[in-house]
């Protein structure tokens, strides 16, 4: 059979979820990516690839779980034909809230691939390390030492509208 597996014969959550709990082990004590493919009978770049988009995936895993969770207070509720009790309304707001944060932090882990792939492509703009600068106060993973690096490269020098006419 060639092409995509449907989801449910997928292993990618199986695999994600083997990575999260290896990435938590100190490095000095890890296996390393190559064994653990080995011991889930997979390709050491599959596991690479998935590695890649891990935080991004924990970001929505984080979102689902959370409007789930705050969806069934509500099904609840309404399959009881009642209003939801002071309790179960700071619950829902609660979920509702932890699942915006999760929506949020995965466009920026997003944002954040992104600069370092500008990084490596050259000096960033003040936008861009501005935008990295709010990331790292926030501890996003790599953040702070992408911002570190792009420091000791500088930052890429504005040229104004004349001057760019002028070389044209």
């Amino acid at each position: 059979m060639r092409g995509r597996k449907h989801k449910q014969e997928s292993r990618s959550t199986e695999f994600r979820w083997k990575l999260f709990a290896w990435k938590q082990i100190p490095e000095s004590s890890r296996p390393s990516l190559r064994a653990l493919a080995c011991e889930l009978g997979t390709s050491h770049q599959l596991l690479g690839h998935y590695l890649d988009g891990l935080d991004e995936w924990e970001c929505k895993e984080r979102y689902r779980n959370a409007k789930k969770s705050s969806e069934g207070i509500r099904a609840r509720a309404n399959a009881e034909s009642r209003l939801m009790t002071g309790q179960e309304v700071e619950l829902v707001h609660a979920h509702d809230d932890a699942a915006f944060h999760g929506l949020l932090s995965s466009m920026l882990v997003g944002s954040l691939a992104d600069l370092k792939r500008e990084a490596k492509r050259g000096q960033l703009n003040r936008h861009q390390i501005k935008m990295l600068k709010m990331l790292a106060r926030n501890d996003f993973p790599g953040a702070q030492e992408l911002l570190q690096k792009c420091f000791l490269n500088g930052i890429k020098k504005r040229k104004r509208f004349s001057e760019i006419v002028r070389e044209t």
